[in-house]
């Protein structure tokens, strides 16, 4: 039902308007009535507008012309009519140049009301509908986005990385800009829902249910802050990170505010505990992963009851052994499957010269397994039982004592790693690729080019097209390619997002070069392959 409100200074003229048909079955309901321009306008401004304003053009002090004027101004949106008689047409003239939407002579006739009536009504229909598809394309595009978003930050936190400013660039375009500022100084948490084991059974549904249920409080929650970007843990679904900006002006407890509220509204609204860590201020790209791990040294060492800081003032400063550089070496022996290499490296970091407390040893661990599982991610193939044993290993490494059993569960897992990179560095030339392929397949849509995966695994670039081309059957070039081509297919054929938007997300900066691309691989433009599919699904 559609609301009008009826003006005009003759009360005789309104209610004849009013009787001339049944206004609920043409679809609207006379919600207000005036009799002056500056009546209407006080009824406008206490609200809820009406869809339609219809109003006379002839009435003294303010007459409706200066009325529609007004309107337009204050209330864009709101539909216009007016009553006119048949000496009015300069006045008419007017109304159409203020984009007034229809008009009736004086008398009213029936059958010209109810026209009226029909053609608003479809007018007010039709743009309710756009209105719906925006706000459906604009929900679909942010859910595409915020998925990148949450992707790429758990991929800074774990992976490699291939620069600094690929980073920054690949950020920019997620519309992360405040992250890829210089001085940007940040702090993680960590939030881990615990479900008791009677609470849903054993019923693997109803934990999905109520892990989904945690991710979007989480989601929601974190929304309602500035400077707050979630993203959860693949490996564990009632495990969600939060990197926090700590920008100039915003309060040093902000991170402690946010979590104590996120722990209340779990609570509250999902009825289950929680477990919360809180990392120590990052400041610089550098010191990113050592931010994000020392927020797991506090979840691991937090209970239901009570949400821990990485508990150690300096901290980052004291482990600043475990610079970007060191963790290339480390990786580095890792993947040439170099123990002694590694030893070396490892005494570097876990220094007996300095009396390095057993929290800072158990902090270096986390960065340990955190690089073991980059690692672990880019050679094992098929399965992944060494990250979800890797994972384990982070929820219990707290539980050591000693340094000495730190540094022996680091030496065992290195071992580990290795086997896992020499089944398939040195197995066969079909497993490498395999590894490179499994890479291009999760990181298609981000900037990649063949030497710089050339040296991330190990290989002569020449070496490495030739035989990508062998085992894949065509070049690395057209294999990303075909990758983005088949994932702008399947958005385009869902008809929710813009091209501009398809070409970001597909992994094209520019859109032009991206309907290059797309014509010459499937003969036709993105905007021709959607209406051709459109087309034949109706």
């Amino acid at each position: 039902m559609y609301t009008i409100m009826l003006v005009d200074d003759e009360k005789g003229i309104r209610d004849s308007i009013k009787a001339k048909i049944n206004w609920e079955e043409a679809g609207f309901q006379i919600a207000y009535e005036a009799s002056s321009g500056g009546e209407a306008l006080e009824l406008l401004e206490k609200g809820p507008l009406p869809e339609v304003l219809l109003s006379d053009i002839r009435m003294p002090k303010m007459n409706g012309i200066e009325l529609i004027s007004i309107c337009k101004e204050r209330y864009p949106g709101l539909r216009t009519a007016v009553l006119s008689g048949y000496s009015d047409f300069e006045y008419l003239k007017a109304a159409i140049q203020l984009g007034v939407k229809d008009y009736l002579l004086k008398p009213v006739a029936r059958g010209e009301l109810t026209e009226m009536l029909r053609r608003l009504a479809e007018d007010i229909r039709s743009e309710q509908d756009r209105l719906r598809a925006s706000e459906r394309e604009r929900h679909q595009k942010n859910e595409q986005l915020l998925m990148l978003q949450e992707h790429y930050l758990l991929q800074l936190v774990k992976d490699e990385w291939y620069s600094l400013s690929a980073v920054k660039e690949r950020l920019q375009q997620l519309q992360l800009a405040p992250l890829a500022a210089d001085g940007f100084k940040a702090r993680f948490a960590a939030v881990e829902m615990r479900i008791p084991p009677d609470r849903l059974g054993v019923t693997r549904e109803r934990r999905d249910l109520m892990n989904l249920a945690f991710q979007m409080l989480c989601r929601e929650t974190a929304s309602r802050r500035e400077g707050i970007y979630p993203f959860p843990e693949i490996a564990h679904s009632s495990m969600m990170y939060f990197l926090i900006v700590m920008e100039d002006g915003r309060p040093e407890n902000s991170a402690e505010k946010f979590v104590a509220e996120l722990k209340r509204n779990i609570a509250e609204y999902l009825n289950v505990d929680s477990v919360a860590g809180i990392g120590e201020k990052a400041e610089g790209w550098d010191a990113l992963k050592n931010g994000y791990a020392s927020c797991m040294l506090a979840w691991s060492r937090s209970t239901v009851h009570e949400h821990k800081e990485s508990g150690q003032t300096g901290l980052l400063e004291l482990t600043n052994a475990f610079t970007p550089e060191m963790e290339r070496r480390l990786v580095q022996a890792i993947e040439n499957l170099d123990m002694p290499a590694f030893r070396r490296q490892l005494q570097t970091v876990f220094s007996t010269e300095r009396d390095t407390p057993v929290f800072a040893f158990t902090f270096l661990a986390l960065r340990m397994l955190l690089l073991f599982s980059s690692v672990a991610k880019k050679f094992e193939l098929g399965d992944s039982s060494l990250q979800k044993y890797l994972w384990n290993c982070q929820m219990t490494i707290s539980d050591y004592q000693s340094r000495e059993g730190i540094m022996g569960q680091i030496d065992e897992l290195a071992g580990l790693v290795m086997e896992e990179v020499k089944k398939t560095r040195f197995s066969s030339g079909q497993h490498i690729v395999e590894a490179v392929r499994q890479y291009v397949e999760e990181n298609f849509c981000y900037e990649l080019n063949l030497s710089s995966l050339a040296d991330m695994f190990h290989l002569n670039e020449t070496y490495l097209s030739g035989l990508f081309k062998q085992h894949v059957g065509v070049t690395f070039s057209d294999y990303v390619t075909g990758l983005r081509i088949a994932k702008a297919e399947q958005l385009l054929r869902e008809n929710e997002l813009k091209l501009t938007d398809i070409a970001m997300l597909v992994g094209y900066s520019s859109s032009s070069y991206f309907s290059t691309v797309f014509k010459k691989a499937c003969g036709k433009s993105p905007k021709e392959y959607r209406e051709d599919y459109l087309l034949k699904s109706r």
